[in-house]
């Protein structure tokens, strides 16, 4: 594993579905239809489970996939994480993909602990400080990748979070409508549109599986009830479309590429919320809330369950998944 800078639905995420090209993917309900060069955008407020549903991602696709005649599930691919919020922890991932991987070796915990290990080294972290940062970074990832890990091919690229540096970046913005007008340079033009370029190239140079999480801040006008969606607070992101065919990859992605913004269309938004707990009635007593407590409240928590709205491109439908989190295990299920 490196860390640069400082600066069930469980049919879901299977290797065959989220990681082969997409001619070779049939179609399927829900995300079992991910392939190469899809990108998919996770929303949801603080402790919603974004960064969980990412380990889930990761451990699929730096696991080994089969060794010793044993299909472990997963890919022996190279996965990117560009770390903007500082809060992916590698401890827990390890955490994860040991347990995970004990399930197939339940007697011989040291094969484990080493697969796990030689798993984690195809784990790349970047931490950059600033938009203009992640972007540089992602233009320069081919070259990295050609150096530091020729040997595996990236399997997956995920940006957690897209927001980390919003409010700063609105701040900015707002100082210079005081600034006499001139002619922008080009770095002062909207840094995020520098990262969604150096993104959509390397979606046709390298076509990795794309997750970008982003911050659930202020609810949708058409919120309320059971379904809960957010809008969106970054300026020129992608959007959920119905009528664009995400799976078809550019027939350029061997030539040169174009200094023109590259489309990143989404194939997949995935909003999260926790399960909600109401507070307890003003007028109750000690005593019927410690026993409220220990009869639901607490059970609620230890669930550790998280629901998800999935929206599709090119599909009217919403779909809801429950993400489950336990100290042992990440896993998605149908709700």
């Amino acid at each position: 594993m490196y860390v640069l800078g400082e600066m069930c639905l469980v049919k879901l995420f299977m290797r065959n579905h989220v990681f082969q090209n997409p001619e070779r993917v049939a179609p399927a309900p829900l995300l079992s239809s991910l392939s190469r060069g899809n990108v998919i955008e996770v929303q949801g407020p603080a402790s919603s489970g974004k960064t969980h549903l990412l380990y889930h991602f990761v451990l699929l696709c730096i696991a080994p996939s089969r060794q010793m005649s044993i299909d472990f599930g997963g890919n022996g691919l190279a996965a990117v994480i560009y770390d903007t919020d500082a809060s992916f922890d590698v401890a827990r991932l390890h955490q994860l993909l040991l347990a995970r991987l004990s399930l197939f070796l339940p007697h011989n915990i040291e094969m484990a602990r080493r697969l796990t290990e030689e798993s984690l080294h195809r784990l790349h972290i970047f931490r950059p400080t600033s938009l203009l940062q992640l972007a540089t970074s992602l233009l320069h990832l081919p070259s990295y990748h050609k150096v530091s890990i020729p040997e595996h091919e990236i399997g997956l690229l995920a940006v957690d979070s897209m927001s980390s540096f919003y409010w700063t970046d609105r701040f900015i913005a707002e100082q210079m409508r005081n600034v006499p007008q001139r002619e922008p340079e080009p770095s002062s033009v909207n840094p995020l549109q520098h990262v969604l370029t150096a993104l959509g190239r390397l979606r046709l140079s390298h076509a990795p599986f794309i997750i970008l999480t982003n911050w659930g801040l202020n609810l949708a006008s058409q919120s309320g009830g059971p379904v809960t969606f957010y809008k969106q607070h970054l300026h020129s992101f992608p959007v959920y479309s119905e009528n664009l065919d995400t799976n078809a990859l550019p027939s350029s992605m061997t030539g040169d590429l174009p200094p023109t913004p590259m489309p990143l269309p989404l194939a997949h938004h995935v909003t999260l919320f926790p399960v909600s707990i109401p507070p307890f009635a003003p007028e109750i007593s000690l005593r019927d809330a410690i026993q409220q407590e220990v009869d639901y409240r607490r059970s609620m928590v230890q669930k550790g369950e998280i629901t998800g709205l999935v929206r599709t491109t090119g599909r009217d439908e919403i779909t809801r998944l429950t993400l489950c989190i336990t100290p042992e295990n990440v896993h998605i299920r149908h709700s």
